[in-house]
């Protein structure tokens, strides 16, 4: 049985073909449907709209949906390659060449990290994300910009980074680490019913702190870890931190 098995399921669309729709669902081992009606068990479906395979909420069906955004967020350079400005830049460093991010998920902080001009790889254990991810990547490939510098997107690693990382032929400079923590939120906030079922989908990092010591045994030069400004350090004292009110990157160097 899937361990996906009655929460997501792959929804039929206009945009690929139903073979197309069945072998993707086949490979997640989950459901295929041409409609979802009330009593549709699953809570979450992967469909294709307006060219990107998205994630879809049963409660928000008719709306957008979730997509791995390839765009620049507000304030970052959309040049190639961006200024290395700004508490992530800082962390990861000017004389770094090579990056691996163990937690990539939505890849924004992944994407940041690629426009820099730094050699990125991307490991993500998810694969609901990895499906999500490459459809991104594809479609970053696309753009007139990639094309026109003849540049690859970021090679995606698939797996639980903990091993991935002890496996590796060829260790980077750094390795960035954004694990999930526990929420900080009053006692009486619940989170919905449905951010629960994602946090369930997308898998819990209660690894975290093994994955620290797999990324600092694999790395050359240095770990940078984000984490929320209430977070207690996750290896420790770190050897610097950069950040502001909300959350900051602790860099743990080697030697």
């Amino acid at each position: 049985m899937s361990y996906y098995s009655g929460k997501l399921a792959v929804l039929q669309s206009e945009d690929v073909s139903q073979v197309f729709s069945q072998d993707f669902a086949d490979q997640l081992v989950v459901p295929c449907y041409e409609s979802v009606t009330k009593k549709t068990p699953e809570d979450f479906f992967l469909t294709w709209r307006n060219g990107e395979l998205k994630l879809i909420d049963k409660e928000l069906l008719k709306k957008g949906g979730l997509s791995v955004d390839i765009n620049p967020r507000n304030g970052e350079q959309r040049s190639w390659p961006a200024p290395k400005e700004g508490t992530l830049a800082q962390a990861i460093g000017r004389k770094t060449k090579t990056v691996i991010d163990a937690t990539t998920g939505w890849a924004q902080d992944s994407l940041h990290i690629f426009r820099m001009g730094y050699d990125l790889r991307c490991i993500e254990r998810s694969p609901i994300m990895l499906a999500l991810l490459e459809d991104a990547f594809n479609r970053l490939e696309q753009l007139d910009w990639m094309q026109r510098l003849k540049l690859s997107a970021p090679q995606l690693l698939a797996g639980n980074a903990i091993d991935v990382l002890a496996g590796l032929d060829d260790a980077p400079d750094c390795i960035y680490i954004d694990p999930m923590f526990p929420a900080k939120r009053k006692k009486s906030a619940l989170p919905k019913k449905s951010m629960l079922i994602l946090r369930d989908l997308l898998g819990d990092d209660l690894d975290r702190e093994a994955l620290f010591e797999a990324a600092f045994a694999a790395a050359t030069k240095k770990v940078v870890v984000k984490c929320p400004d209430h977070a207690e350090p996750l290896g420790g004292k770190p050897s610097v931190s950069f950040g502001s009110k909300l959350l900051r990157y602790d860099v743990y160097l080697k030697g």
